[in-house]
C-alpha cells in the first residue's frame, strides 16, 4: 500500500569523530565517488533539495542532476 504522505530523505556523510565540514575555506570531502553517484542517483528522484544558506554560501554546491530517472 502506498502512502500519500510526504517524508524526508536526509543525506550527510560525517567523519569518524562526527564533524560534517571543517573550518577550512575549501569543501571538505568524505564521501568516494561512488557515493556522489548513489547521491545523484538519489536526487533524480526527489522533488525537492534542502540546503542551508551556510551551505549555499560557502560550497556554491552543484544541483544538477547526471543521473536518468
Amino acid at each position: 500500500m502506498a502512502t500519500t504522505r510526504p517524508y524526508v530523505l536526509l543525506s550527510a556523510a560525517v567523519s569518524v569523530d562526527g564533524y560534517l565540514d571543517d573550518a577550512g575555506p575549501e569543501r571538505l570531502l568524505l564521501s568516494s565517488g561512488e557515493d556522489f553517484d548513489r547521491v545523484d542517483a538519489v536526487r533524480a528522484d526527489v522533488d525537492a533539495i534542502l540546503l542551508g544558506a551556510t551551505a549555499v554560501r560557502r560550497d556554491n554546491p552543484r544541483l544538477l542532476v547526471d543521473s536518468a530517472k
